[in-house]
């Protein structure tokens, strides 16, 4: 699926002044480029609801013009829960780093156990060619029994694809009926603060 957004260069609007018209403010860059941009607020919001940080967005500008973009960073408005700026890295040709969604494939023996799937990284970060993003990383767990894990180093990458976390970091485990019970409520118990989606560059400006 294609994701796209009309954009537009900026120059020196001030950023609230673009909020109270609808815009979002923002910048693209990559190592050699970096410059201002504005999107319609509602347009990103429908956007990036699916295609989020692990989907190639491409921006269209007036003259024809576009670039293929990931969002590495939105930084929300606390108290209208609203994005307020967000920063785009420009896809060149070279390999870039980047968050991919797990898909479970296949129902572990310890599930039939009794035992309890615990997704504990629901995204792998890999290193990898624009033109070669995976949609998603399949992770069997048919094998498992209680007690067992997979390891991000134990996970078979698609061809092009290169590890970029730790390679030890638990992916998925099956535990217990009674550790699971524990692990929610102590996610329960846990203080919910604004989320803020940062993958990269700083924000460059308030």
């Amino acid at each position: 699926m294609e994701y796209r957004i009309k954009a537009q260069t900026r120059g020196n609007e001030r950023p609230e002044a673009l909020r109270n018209a609808g815009k979002l403010p923002g910048v693209v860059y990559n190592r050699h480029e970096n410059y201002k941009v504005a999107v319609d607020l509602k347009e990103f919001n429908k956007v990036f609801l699916s295609a989020g940080i692990h989907h190639v967005i491409t921006l269209e500008f007036e003259g024809g013009k576009k670039v293929d973009t990931l969002v590495r960073q939105v930084n929300l408005d606390k108290r209208r829960r609203r994005p307020e700026h967000v920063d785009f890295y420009a896809l060149s040709d070279e390999p870039v780093q980047m968050w991919v969604p797990v898909k479970v494939v296949g129902t572990a023996q310890g599930v039939r156990e009794g035992g309890v799937l615990q997704l504990v990284n629901s995204d792998i970060q890999v290193r990898v060619s624009p033109k070669a993003i995976p949609e998603f990383i399949e992770v069997d767990v048919s094998h498992l029994r209680i007690g067992d894990s997979i390891h991000a180093d134990e996970v078979s990458l698609p061809p092009g694809v290169k590890l970029a976390m730790n390679p030890r970091d638990t992916i998925v485990a099956i535990v217990p009926p009674e550790d699971a019970e524990k692990l929610a409520a102590e996610a329960a118990e846990a203080p919910t603060e604004v989320e803020v989606i940062k993958k990269g560059k700083a924000e460059e400006e308030k």
